[in-house]
């Protein structure tokens, strides 16, 4: 309890610093914490940026939010890693003795905490970073996931190659090889044990009061979202059901239409992600030190219309196509989550961002079986068309979002000069 009030009393005797302007005054003070073990210091917000990445590291699957109330930090982030990592050794236990039923449970398991985490992960970006920094850690947080995904489809097929190799068969082999898997869960548990320890440290140092934070879900709050927020879901929805379900489709996509190798097709299809993964934090930096959200997320919305008109109307080199997609779906992520944190009551964020998840899986799930019929009856050209119209609704989304935006006048449109001009007002 004393070290408590004696790095509470270091703290404060310089009053906050979120800018870490006053650094030289604070390491003068007797008393005073060091920049890593002060929470209103950049570094230490740098570290729990890079725990915040490797938090959501292991989730590799979408799943919806489960509807009740809970607060997104401390014990609800702990139990959400630790249904990640029950779920994946159910998994892994399923394929060792051969029970597909078993396997199916595992994944339903590992859903009920994978998506819930990404929701506590972005509620802990906008609690630690909500300001200039904002669009940048949302672009690194991407970039790590799409690390993640992209480790995740290189290297279990060379695993699994490699236990099969030392005697093992079949579904033992797939077995081992998802427990192997499960070390990169254990390690998004050790960062939310971390992370919890940190934030409740932060809140008692410099008294952040827990329910103005947005780590509460209510389902309540739903009826209080603003048109804009239902605006930024609605693109949200639309956007993602043309990229995700045609990257599940794609590798056949360009081995039927442009008559790829397997091998090539799979290259062309992951580049997406390739992409994202060094751009999204040059991107999000970017519309940090620019602003402008919503002209962002209209580029990005424009390329992502251009690049399946090329793929679905012409024979160009599909790679054109796919750099354009991979470069647009980066940008879009950087502009657009962080407008929530905008539009909405801080006391509201862990519930937009939640709902935001929610209908966004709920879009994909039904979006991939509108997408395997179409593909089923109709070819890949008619898929390309129903992709089309999805990515459409979503530029009709970005542009009556300008224009309520500018109705109403709000902030989702401004400069990073003018953000910062209201911040300092306000802070005065």
């Amino acid at each position: 309890m004393e070290e408590e009030d004696e790095e509470a009393r270091g703290l404060l005797a310089n009053g906050p610093d979120e800018t870490g302007r006053d650094a030289p005054a604070a390491l003068a003070a007797p008393g005073a914490l060091p920049a890593l073990c002060d929470p209103s210091r950049l570094a230490h917000r740098l570290v729990v940026l890079l725990l915040m990445c490797f938090l959501g590291f292991a989730i590799f699957a979408m799943i919806i939010l489960p509807p009740f109330r809970l607060r997104l930090n401390g014990w609800g982030t702990i139990i959400f890693s630790c249904f990640i990592c029950i779920g994946q050794v159910v998994f892994a236990l399923g394929g060792i003795f051969n029970a597909y039923w078993l396997m199916e449970f595992g994944r339903f398991v590992f859903g009920i905490g994978g998506e819930s985490l990404a929701v506590a992960q972005n509620t802990y970006a906008v609690s630690w970073f909500k300001g200039k920094e904002l669009n940048l850690v949302f672009g690194l947080q991407l970039s790590m996931a799409r690390v993640g995904s992209t480790v995740n489809m290189n290297l279990m097929g060379w695993l699994y190659s490699k236990v099969e190799a030392l005697g093992s068969a079949g579904h033992t082999t797939l077995g081992i090889t998802l427990m192997i898997g499960a070390i990169t869960c254990i390690l998004s548990l050790i960062c939310a044990l971390a992370l919890a320890y940190l934030d409740q440290r932060a809140e008692r140092i410099l008294h952040k009061e827990q329910g103005k934070t947005g780590e509460v879900i209510k389902l309540t709050d739903v009826k209080d979202f603003s048109l804009p927020l239902w605006l930024i879901f609605i693109i949200c929805v639309c956007y993602y059901v043309a990229v995700f379900p045609f990257i599940g489709l794609g590798k056949v996509f360009f081995t039927e239409k442009f008559g790829f190798s397997s091998q090539a097709a799979g290259a062309i299809n992951s580049v997406v992600y390739v992409i994202s993964a060094p751009m999204s934090p040059i991107f999000g930096l970017l519309v940090d030190k620019t602003g402008k959200n919503i002209i962002w997320v209209l580029c990005a919305v424009v390329t992502t219309l251009a690049s399946h008109m090329l793929l679905a109307f012409t024979l160009w080199n599909p790679w054109i196509a796919m750099c354009l997609l991979g470069l647009s779906y980066s940008l879009l992520a950087c502009a657009l989550w962080p407008m929530v944190a905008f539009v909405v009551p801080e006391h509201q964020l862990g519930t937009a961002y939640g709902f935001m998840q929610s209908i966004q899986n709920l879009g994909l799930a039904i979006s991939s079986i509108i997408a395997g019929m179409i593909l089923d009856t109709r070819g890949y050209l008619f898929l390309e068309v129903f992709f089309i119209a999805c990515v459409s609704l979503s530029l009709l989304a970005v542009v009556f979002l300008y224009l309520v935006n500018r109705a109403q006048g709000g902030n989702l449109n401004y400069s990073a000069r003018q953000r910062e001009e209201i911040k300092v007002s306000h802070s005065e």
